[in-house]
């Protein structure tokens, strides 16, 4: 393993990460996809509030169960995903009345996919694409602030000298 002094470049960055242990490198990552979801998630819960929750029939189902999910190592890279918190196997409240509006299907929130893609008899109306997009360049700017910033503690914790490029 190399010893490390300064962190100042592409080139200074990589091998520094190289030198990490692994459980630093995911639980930086980890961290810092978590802050880069966020203006997504809040996007997407601002643009169903906005297109769908002035309605009479909205209940509030699909705004609550909007989340991040858990981190997902494929390969060498890692995602996380804007989604909908889907309820257990369980069959829940089944005609259920929610916030003055009959939920056949109770509070599951399956709905969220017909509303994002459309079906053959009604018209996509996109609440999580245009989240994503619209947010991509906070959601990069989040992920290196943040890795940026666990990085320095790291380095500030082990006598090591880094130069933040923001």
């Amino acid at each position: 393993m190399m010893s490390i002094s300064a962190v100042k470049g592409l080139k200074e960055l990589d091998e520094f990460l190289a030198t990490l242990p692994e459980e630093v490198q995911k639980s930086m990552l980890t961290s810092s996809l978590r802050v880069a979801a966020k203006p997504i998630l809040d996007q997407a819960m601002l643009n169903v509030l906005m297109n769908f929750g002035g309605h009479p029939r909205s209940s509030g189902v699909l705004f609550s169960h909007i989340t991040r999910g858990k981190v997902k190592r494929t390969g060498y890279a890692a995602r996380i995903d804007v989604k909908l918190k889907r309820r257990s196997k369980s069959p829940g409240k089944v005609n259920a009345r929610i916030n003055g509006v009959r939920k056949p299907y109770g509070d599951d929130p399956f709905y969220g996919r017909f509303l994002e893609f459309g079906t053959s008899k009604m018209e996509a109306k996109p609440w999580l694409r245009p989240a994503a997009i619209a947010k991509q360049d906070d959601a990069g700017r989040g992920l290196n602030v943040e890795l940026q910033r666990r990085m320095a503690l790291w380095c500030k914790k082990n006598g090591v000298k880094f130069v933040p490029s923001l």
